[in-house]
């Protein structure tokens, strides 16, 4: 059963008007379909789509939206925030404080120690990995552990994650 395309209240010429400014790449072409429509150019959503190198099914999806809440709608392409971090942003914040500490921290386990005294949270690694190398962006500060017959190894060399917000250090 075909449904026929929704009246556009848009006029073509604010519509042409916008159009050289989107820049986003999935806004651009719901506006040349509005365009299209508007300027009599297409008179059904396979003619739009072959027009516009896509699918019918989006063009029926993008005409629904812009039919039902309008354009501003049907241009909002906002990207929803995702799953926030188990850690709370004061214990974020107490981290980060603990990372620029000279001291730092031996290891990723001494990490999940210390959030789970402080915090009583219990972070698994790629949590523990994901909050320090990309929140935090803070490095290890020596080398890894090399064998004392390699060149530049000695015994005493430990991995240490420290580094302030924003600081990278040579691995």
């Amino acid at each position: 059963m075909r449904n026929a395309l929704p009246v556009n209240s848009e006029a073509a010429a604010p519509l042409k008007q916008r159009l050289p400014r989107a820049h986003d790449g999935r806004q651009k072409p719901r506006l040349q379909m509005l365009d299209l429509l508007a300027r009599g150019q297409a008179q059904t959503r396979q003619a739009v789509a072959r027009l516009l190198g896509v699918h019918r099914s989006p063009v029926g999806h993008w005409l629904a939206i812009d039919g039902v809440r309008g354009l501003a709608a049907l241009l909002d392409l906002s990207v929803p925030a995702g799953k926030p971090l188990s850690l709370p942003p004061g214990g974020l914040a107490a981290l980060e404080q603990a990372l620029r500490q000279p001291t730092g921290f031996a290891a990723y386990e001494a990490l999940r120690q210390w959030v789970q005294q402080h915090h009583h949270l219990d972070v698994t690694y790629h949590t523990r990995y994901a909050i320090i190398r990309t929140k935090l962006q803070a490095t290890r500060n020596v080398p890894r552990p090399r064998h004392t017959k390699q060149p530049g190894g000695h015994p005493g060399s430990s991995s240490d994650l420290s580094g302030a917000a924003g600081t990278r250090h040579a691995a």
